[in-house]
């Protein structure tokens, strides 16, 4: 094949289980989370290139309806009745598109999606570009930043921002919550009362739990309101899902 499947991304065999394609899925995140490249360009522009493909290669590959159409289309390829050579369900970044428009894809963390008011530096089709980003809004049209096209004035740049998963965190794009996946210990599930949580943005609350709590209920502590997507259009608020800890003394977050 030209390029790598999905299954070769992922780093997984074509009969592997949901439960292996989603640890190698986690695993390979971590790997390549942007705050790993630290300050270095070109490693920051290989592992912003690596996560779309991670990402896309997990979209298909977890929905059995999407994984059964790809699988059926590797199979035609093998046979050869197929000249397609590339994975499908993936967005090539930074190719023109009609009327010297570019659209493409760019990964961007969970924090700064949902929080972050600034600039973005990426290069798009080998040209450096600045994209200003507010909490919220995961699409950007960039004017001037496309192609020329038989003399044309150059097109614009579409920028769609591809949110990279945190562990134990989620982000729920209807009501701009973030939900955050959180070990409780027995007796406080049982009795309530007040544990720590770290935010996303560098910051340790105080929240308050509930009496009664059990492992996959959800609950909005007072403490969280308004510290979810800071939308101006909608605020969302911090949700914890719990996983109440069986062994006595247990305590602390999932950190797995």
């Amino acid at each position: 094949m030209g390029e790598d499947s999905h299954y070769q991304v992922l780093g997984v065999e074509k009969d592997a289980s949901a439960e292996d394609i989603k640890k190698a899925y986690v695993s390979l995140v971590k790997q390549y989370h942007p705050d790993k490249a630290g300050d270095n360009e070109a490693k920051k522009d290989e592992y912003n290139e690596r996560l779309l493909k991670i990402m896309a290669a997990y979209e298909i590959l977890s929905d059995d309806s999407a994984r059964a159409s790809y699988d059926a289309e590797l199979n035609h390829d093998l046979e050869g009745t197929s000249s397609h050579t590339g994975p499908r369900g993936k967005k090539m970044s930074g190719m023109a598109k009609k009327s010297g428009d570019i659209e493409t894809d760019y990964p961007i963390s969970l924090a700064l999606a949902a929080y972050g008011k600034g600039k973005i530096p990426m290069k798009v089709a080998g040209e450096h570009v600045a994209v200003k980003v507010y909490p919220g809004v995961r699409r950007y049209r960039v004017e001037g930043f496309g192609v020329p096209i038989d003399g044309k004035p150059r097109g614009d740049l579409y920028v769609n921002l591809k949110i990279v998963p945190e562990e134990n965190w989620e982000m729920d794009e209807a009501t701009n919550n973030l939900i955050h996946k959180m070990t409780i210990p027995k007796k406080v599930a049982e009795n309530g009362g007040q544990i720590p949580l770290d935010l996303l943005f560098k910051k340790t609350i105080r929240i308050t739990v509930p009496a009664g709590i059990k492992t996959g209920d959800r609950f909005a502590p007072p403490e969280g309101k308004g510290l979810g997507v800071m939308s101006p259009k909608k605020k969302g608020n911090i949700i914890i899902e719990a996983v109440v800890a069986e062994k006595k003394g247990l305590f602390g977050f999932l950190r797995r």
